[in-house]
């Protein structure tokens, strides 16, 4: 997962690729990248992955709806004290998105 930060503005990119599966793999790869970084590194890449991840959060396909939220809960808690007024303005922009699937059909995106 640390080889493959190199990789990540390539496959910022593959996120607005029209194949969910594709959108969904790069989440997944996402998840993991962030996951084994070091929490500063992480939070650079947090506060710039936070903006692409919004238009996901209406995409037709649940089971994306749902990783691109729990991805979103995963960089809120990687940024770290320098970045966190930054990530608090994206988040104030993402909390009325957020509130309304609170009543999603898909059990698990409204939880």
């Amino acid at each position: 997962a640390r080889k493959i930060q190199v990789l990540l503005p390539d496959v910022v990119e593959i996120l607005q690729d029209a194949n969910k599966d594709i959108r969904m793999k790069a989440l997944l790869v996402f998840r993991n990248v962030v996951g084994h970084m070091k929490r500063k590194k992480a939070s650079c890449i947090a506060l710039q992955l936070s903006e692409k991840l919004l238009p996901l959060f209406d995409d037709e396909c649940s089971q994306l709806r749902e990783l691109a939220i729990h991805l979103f809960k995963d960089l809120m808690k990687a940024v770290v004290c320098c970045h966190k007024k930054r990530m608090k303005n994206k988040v104030w922009r993402v909390l009325v998105p957020l509130f309304f699937h609170m009543s999603d059909q898909t059990q698990s995106v409204a939880k």
